[in-house]
């Protein structure tokens, strides 16, 4: 019964990724550059810059390197000079199940149980991007 609740809950997150936009970018856009630097916060940026827009982009089935060169690709298609990557792990489903065991004893009741409860995460990458003043 518990595998069967999941294997649903699976089959549905297939569906809705599936069905799922294209990552949307909100903000500026200028001509396309060849290289874009990667940082994985915004104090490891040492040049003066402006933020010029942000994205998010969900891991999907093809993995965290797949996804990060999707982000290197959009800054260039963008025209950003450097993107800031951060990896965030986000609870979309809690699944639960529990049992329990009464065994009769001539006085007293034994009572045993247990429950699991297993979150199912998802990855999930926001990129800034930037162009160097």
């Amino acid at each position: 019964m518990k595998n069967l609740k999941l294997i649903q809950l699976f089959g549905i997150m297939l569906i809705a990724m599936a069905f799922a936009c294209a990552p949307k970018y909100f903000g500026k856009t200028y001509s396309a550059t060849q290289n874009v630097d990667i940082y994985m916060d915004a104090a490891d940026v040492k040049k003066p810059y402006t933020t010029m827009g942000s994205s998010s982009f969900d891991e999907g089935f093809k993995g965290l390197d797949a996804t990060q060169q999707k982000v290197i690709e959009m800054g260039r298609q963008q025209g950003a000079d450097g993107v800031i990557m951060k990896l965030t792990e986000e609870v979309i489903a809690t699944n639960s199940s529990g049992t329990t065991v009464v065994t009769k004893k001539t006085k007293n009741d034994i009572i045993t149980g247990g429950s699991t409860t297993t979150n199912v995460k998802k990855n999930k990458i926001t990129a800034t991007f930037i162009k160097y003043n």
